[in-house]
């Protein structure tokens, strides 16, 4: 059985409060409001750090911006931006700025290989997630993480690398790649048309999965300070990395 910190165990809670708000129809456009409020709050945090102008909006922010122009109502409490590993100290550098706007560290994602790949951020029940992406071979991979009770598994996949071009959306100026319908086709397929079924486990540009060695509460992020950038052989939870990593199962 996976151990779940007191930590994770609050986060949790104000979290699920959060998601049953957006099941409520009557509460549901209050925390779709509430959810924008705090993407606004974010980008005008981020607009002041050398991080503005080298992270991109992408999964289902940008879905809602390309199909409905409009964050999509049973998904206003996520929101997915990727930076480059070549800019990853931007993104630490810029943490005490989103903090000081009332974002709270939530997650430090970490691979076989002991690289932090994911910086999550929290407020008001919302997650802010930050994927690292490596770019090789006109590709830029990245992992994604399913915790279950029993096991984490990690999942690893690839869009397609781009260069980013600038979008307004909700009263403020973004960046996404410039061809956004390419990455969507690769990760959803039919973007164009709703699947409530879809899961991102499920995702057109997954290339492997592994089970994690990590557990739950190895990703609770509580010191801001603590991340870990240089891939050199040791995770960001001091756990030594594996000599060699296991090898991803398509």
């Amino acid at each position: 059985m996976i151990s779940i910190s007191a930590f994770r165990l609050r986060h949790l809670a104000v979290g699920r409060l959060a998601e049953a708000s957006c099941r409520v129809p009557a509460l549901r456009a209050r925390a779709v409001g509430r959810f924008a409020a705090g993407l606004r709050d974010l980008n005008d945090a981020i607009a002041g750090t050398d991080l503005d102008g080298h992270y991109w909006v992408w999964g289902g922010l940008l879905l809602g911006w390309a199909r409905d122009k409009a964050i999509l109502p049973h998904d206003c409490l996520d929101a997915d931006f990727g930076v480059t590993d070549a800019d990853f100290g931007r993104l630490v550098g810029a943490v005490p700025a989103i903090r000081a706007a009332g974002f709270a560290c939530d997650r430090r994602f970490v691979n076989a290989s002991g690289q932090v790949t994911e910086l999550t951020f929290s407020r008001h029940g919302a997650r802010y997630e930050f994927f690292r992406m490596f770019p090789g071979d006109g590709k830029l991979r990245y992992y994604l993480y399913s915790l279950r009770l029993t096991e984490v598994a990690e999942i690893e996949a690839a869009l397609p690398d781009q260069p980013t071009d600038e979008f307004s959306f909700l009263g403020r100026t973004w960046r996404k790649h410039a061809d956004h319908a390419l990455e969507l086709r690769t990760t959803y397929g039919s973007w164009e048309v709703p699947d409530p079924e879809w899961s991102y486990v499920d995702g057109l540009d997954i290339v492997g999965r592994r089970v994690s060695r990590y557990s739950h509460s190895d990703f609770d992020w509580r010191d801001p300070a603590d991340v870990w950038l240089d891939g050199a052989g040791q995770a960001a939870d001091g756990k030594p990395a594996p000599a060699t990593s296991p090898a991803a199962t398509p």
